[in-house]
Order: C-alpha cells, then sequence, then structure tokens
C-alpha cells in the first residue's frame, strides 16, 4: 500500500524551512527587511554605480496584511488523526472529513488555516456547504483567517470538491472562556504551594491547547487536572464563564444554559471555537 521505492536512484529534495526558531506568523507591516536580494541588470555595462546603488536603496517592502503560516509543529494526536484522514480521502472531497482533510493538505505556499469545520447549510436548497475556519496570531491565539488564505482555500478546493457542492468560506466565532474553581487541600499542604500548583497545572495546559472549531468544552477535564494535584483532597466546583468585550471576543453566548444535563461539558455550536485567551488572567481558585 505504500508503493515500491525506486533501486539506484538519488533523490534531489528541495525544500523551505524556518530555521530562526521564530514562528512563521507575522503581523501586518512587520516583514520589512530583506536579508539578501539577487539583482540583475540587463545591461550592466549601461548602469553607473551611483544610479544602480540609488535603485538597490530605494527598495521598500511590507506585508500589508498578517501572514497566517504555521505556528509550529502540529501535536503527536494531530498528526495521527490528520495523516489517517488524508490516506481515507484519496484526494477528494466527499464526506465532511474529506473537506477538513483535504484542506490540512494544502500546500503551505497558499497559507494554511489552523482549524477547519465543515457543516452542511440546511437553508440551502443546494448541496451548499459552509466551511469555518480560523488561523493563529503570533501571539499563538485564535484569529480570523485573512482574506487571501481564504481565497487560496477556495481555490485549492475547487478542484477536489464533488461538481454539485459549493462553498461559503466563512470565519468562526471565537467564544473566550474564564475558569474559576474553589477545592480542598490536605490537612498538612500549604494551601498557597497547593493554590500555586492548580495554576500552574491549568494554565500550562490551556496555554497550548488549541480545540476544533465545534469541540465542546469537557469540564470534567478540569475536575480531572485539579485532582491530580499533589495536595489536593477535592474539587469542590468548577464554574465555567464568558469573557466579552475589550481585548476579548464580542461574540455573545449563555455557557449556562449549554452545560449538559449531566453536567460534564459545555456544548459548542459548530461555527464556534472556545479559547482561554489569557490564562495567567483568566484562571481563578479558592482552596480551603
Amino acid at each position: 500500500s505504500l508503493g515500491v521505492c525506486p533501486a539506484n536512484t538519488i533523490l534531489r529534495i528541495i525544500y523551505r524551512a524556518n530555521d530562526t526558531g521564530t514562528p512563521s506568523n507575522a503581523a501586518a507591516n512587520s516583514v520589512t527587511h530583506a536579508s539578501s536580494l539577487d539583482w540583475r541588470w540587463k545591461d550592466l555595462s549601461l548602469v553607473s554605480s551611483d544610479v544602480r546603488n540609488s535603485v538597490i536603496a530605494s527598495l521598500q517592502a511590507t506585508n500589508e496584511d498578517p501572514i497566517q503560516g504555521a505556528l509550529g509543529m502540529p501535536s503527536a494526536k494531530e498528526i495521527r488523526v490528520r495523516a489517517k484522514g488524508i490516506y481515507a480521502a484519496q484526494n477528494r472531497a466527499v464526506t465532511k472529513q474529506d473537506y477538513v482533510q483535504m484542506l490540512y493538505a494544502m500546500p503551505a505556499k497558499f497559507g494554511s488555516v489552523n482549524r477547519a469545520n465543515i457543516v452542511r447549510d440546511n437553508k440551502s436548497l443546494k448541496r451548499n456547504l459552509n466551511l469555518y475556519v480560523m488561523s493563529l496570531s503570533i501571539n499563538n491565539k485564535f484569529v480570523k483567517s485573512n482574506a487571501a488564505v481564504k481565497k487560496n482555500v477556495k481555490t485549492w478546493l475547487n478542484k477536489l470538491k464533488m461538481i454539485n457542492d459549493t462553498i461559503d468560506i466563512l470565519d468562526a466565532k471565537i467564544l473566550n472562556l474564564e475558569i474559576n474553581y474553589e477545592l480542598v487541600a490536605s490537612t498538612n499542604a500549604n494551601k498557597y504551594d497547593v493554590l500555586h500548583s492548580c495554576e500552574v497545572t491549568l494554565r500550562n495546559y490551556f496555554s497550548r491547547t488549541k480545540p476544533d472549531i465545534g469541540e465542546p468544552f469537557y469540564i470534567t477535564d478540569v475536575y480531572k487536572m485539579l485532582n491530580q494535584v499533589p495536595g489536593v483532597d477535592d474539587v469542590i466546583d468548577v464554574s465555567i464563564t464568558q469573557k466579552a468585550g475589550g481585548a476579548y471576543s464580542n461574540f455573545k453566548f449563555n455557557t449556562y444554559n449549554a452545560i449538559s444535563p449531566d453536567g460534564r461539558y459545555i456544548k459548542i455550536p459548530q461555527d464556534v471555537v472556545w479559547e482561554v485567551l489569557d490564562p495567567s488572567a483568566d484562571i481563578h481558585g479558592v482552596v480551603k
């Protein structure tokens, strides 16, 4: 199933890599310097050195839109799921999973989206699909994908989709959450140390966790992480609320009404992605 490897053949592979150790994303108007230039002249003998230097010095560049590529490597879980999905898709998009996996397989030179979800538009009489996308900022936070990336996504999917399918590419909504918890520490434990350990545990987890669009927020995961912290006897309560306005998203959502009947998770709409925007400020705990 993996094909045949050619024998006695030299394979020359050319690739581009970001080897500076910095993210490949960039804010608007932040890329203004070229590290190396390749100047070519039709007839160098006809151009004086003063004119040549003046032309070279006049070069200016900037990026009017933010550059939204990949930010770091995907996790082992993401690689495993995407590898299985792209193998099943077989270079065509038929099912919902096919569309999402083919989008993740779009060549990096066209840009990339970090999260995607596709939903059938029930209001459409045809096979119209709503594709919700989301990118990452240079600070590893969810932001709307720019127009250039969405245009490239549409062009890429047009050659892979079913002929009767029509696709609308839309921005997913961001739901910013705040986490409050209350727990009981062991009798011999230092309450301040226990509280600090709990905060570090949750902040580390939510700093690196990027859910899929439409993925529920599992309250039970917070209980599980806190109960595993040394010095915690019991977690009394965990409450999840929304933060909006200012640096936070203006999207309005009632988290209380969206809690499942058993209280295990918060149901997230298929066009929404949740995020703890600032774990150092949006996670609070009380120890008894």
